[in-house]
Formats: structure tokens, C-alpha cells, sequence
């Protein structure tokens, strides 16, 4: 008896172990044809109700294969920001450095004792009113997976006015071979992304806010009593860095759907990738489908 009522208690677990169980979404997509133009309305029909439904069209930064992309070997890094002098009339007072073995120890030891390429001829610096650097391509600076660190060095001469200067909107796109472009570095990062280094006079040193990164030398002939450097640096850039492409999510188990109109605005080749899936907390069921799609 007592071996009859074990084998009952394992069978009613099984069966409770089985309700867990998510059933199969039985979801299938097709399109109403293959090649379409831009004027096109792609007409995509669904069979079965998953509970969750997600669509990647294929268009950059929506495409499937990508999901978990992080670094991308392939871009180029370009640097571009705003500056404004003010003040006096020193020439040479300011300079852009990258490095690429710089200790990520923000003081003048180390700093002094970094590798720095200037690259300040590649820049466009302002005069007077605020001036566009242009686009100044980092790749030739980079060295395999090392971080790359920017940095922008302030002097003044004492005796004569200083300048004052202002970088506003700086930041480092890693630009991909299909046009894609992810910021690696904004000035929005604030404190995170620059740290001043104070150097001759301390002074005289750089203010970072989350607008601009600013340097204020002496203002006159009669206050200017000395020379003046400062220093602001970057974080450590890892300059192959790329966001994961993204879904976009069509149903969850509350709704259904049957189908989905889309338009493709530029020609080209597509893969639309549709990801469905059952889900709960003991079991997952899903398929991934994809449809080729040519924009002509």
C-alpha cells in the first residue's frame, strides 16, 4: 500500500511539473511579396498568438544579428567640438594631445611622464567666436584594444593678458563603414568624462561643467604675474565602443496581433526578423523568422 501511494504522489508531481510547461507559440510570418519599392507598404501576416512578439526591420541600429554587439572593429573615431577664445591676444595658447599609454593617474607626474601626439593642426580653433573644429578622424592614433585618452593643454604668458577658452560640444563618434555612428564621449558626461590637472598655478586651472569644459587665465597686462599651464583629460576612451541594435517590441500575452504594415524609405537590402516567444518563469518557447525584403 504504502509503495502504491508513492507512485501516485510522483505521478500528480509530474503532472503539476508539466502545467509549468509553456506551450509552443506556433508563430509564422510571410510577406505579401519580396521586392518592393519605396513607396511600398510591406504587408507582413502572422499565424499563431505568441505571447511575446518583437520585430527587427533590418534598417541600421534594427538589426537582429547585432542584438549583442558592443565594440565594432571596424569604424573610425572622429572627434569634433566648439571653441571660443576670449581675451587677450596670446597666440598657441592652446593645444590638443591624444595618448594612448597615459596611467589614468590625473596629476602632473604623470601626465608629464604620458606619450602625447599633438594633433592640434588637424583642428579648427576659434579666434574669437565660437568655431567648429571640423571632424578630425582618431584612427591613426589608435593602438589595438588600448584606450585612447584626449586631452587639451592651456598656456599663458605672463606680463600680457591671457586668453580664456571655452570646448562646448565636444564628442567622439565611432563612425561605422555603413554609416552608423555611435558616441563613444560627450561632453554631457560632465566630471565622468574629463578631469582637470592643474599645473604651474594651480590657480589657473580648468572648470568642467555639464556644458563646457572652460580655462580663465589672468585677464590683464597689470595681473599677469606668471606663467600659466593647465590640463583637462579624458577618460579612458574605448573608442570601438557600439550600442546593441534594438527591437521593437509589437505584442505582449494581453494583446494579438495579426499582421504588421511597414515602409521601408530607402532602397536596399533587408532582413526582417520577427522574435517570438512564450515565457514564464519555469520554461520558454520561441522562434526567431526571418523574411528577405528588397527596397527598390
Amino acid at each position: 500500500m504504502q509503495r502504491i501511494f508513492i507512485i501516485t504522489i510522483a505521478i500528480l508531481f509530474g503532472v503539476a511539473c508539466n502545467k509549468k510547461e509553456v506551450d509552443a507559440t506556433g508563430f509564422t510570418v510571410t510577406s505579401d511579396k519580396e521586392i518592393y519599392t519605396t513607396s511600398d507598404t510591406v504587408k507582413f501576416a502572422f499565424t499563431g498568438n505568441p505571447w511575446y512578439l518583437t520585430f527587427y526591420s533590418g534598417e541600421p541600429y534594427h538589426r537582429y544579428e547585432y542584438r549583442d554587439r558592443l565594440t565594432a572593429d571596424s569604424g573610425k573615431p572622429v572627434l569634433s567640438f566648439t571653441s571660443t577664445a576670449t581675451v587677450g591676444k596670446q597666440t598657441n595658447t592652446l593645444r590638443l594631445l591624444v595618448s594612448t599609454n597615459f596611467s589614468g593617474v590625473y596629476d602632473s607626474l604623470n601626465v608629464y611622464q604620458a606619450t602625447w601626439t599633438d594633433i592640434t593642426a588637424e583642428a579648427t580653433l576659434a579666434g574669437a567666436a565660437d568655431t567648429k573644429s571640423g571632424n578630425i578622424d582618431l584612427f591613426p592614433y589608435v593602438d589595438g584594444d588600448k584606450p585612447l585618452y584626449i586631452a587639451f593643454k592651456y598656456t599663458g604668458k605672463a606680463l600680457t593678458a591671457q586668453r580664456t577658452w571655452a570646448i562646448k560640444l565636444l564628442a567622439v563618434d565611432n563612425v561605422l563603414k555603413d554609416s552608423t555612428s555611435f558616441e563613444v564621449l560627450g561632453i554631457g558626461e560632465s566630471t565622468v568624462g574629463f578631469k582637470a590637472v592643474p599645473m604651474k598655478v594651480p590657480a589657473i586651472a580648468w572648470t568642467i561643467s555639464t556644458t563646457q569644459l572652460g580655462i580663465k587665465g589672468y585677464t590683464s597686462d597689470a595681473n599677469s604675474v606668471a606663467d600659466t599651464e593647465g590640463w583637462v583629460v579624458s577618460k579612458p576612451i574605448n573608442v570601438k565602443k557600439v550600442l546593441p541594435d534594438t527591437g521593437t517590441p509589437l505584442k505582449n500575452m494581453t494583446t494579438s496581433m495579426s499582421s504588421l504594415n511597414y515602409i521601408y524609405n530607402t532602397a536596399g537590402t533587408y532582413k526582417a526578423t520577427f522574435v517570438s516567444a512564450n515565457i514564464n518563469r519555469y520554461s520558454e518557447k520561441g522562434e526567431v523568422q526571418e523574411i528577405p525584403i528588397t527596397v527598390q
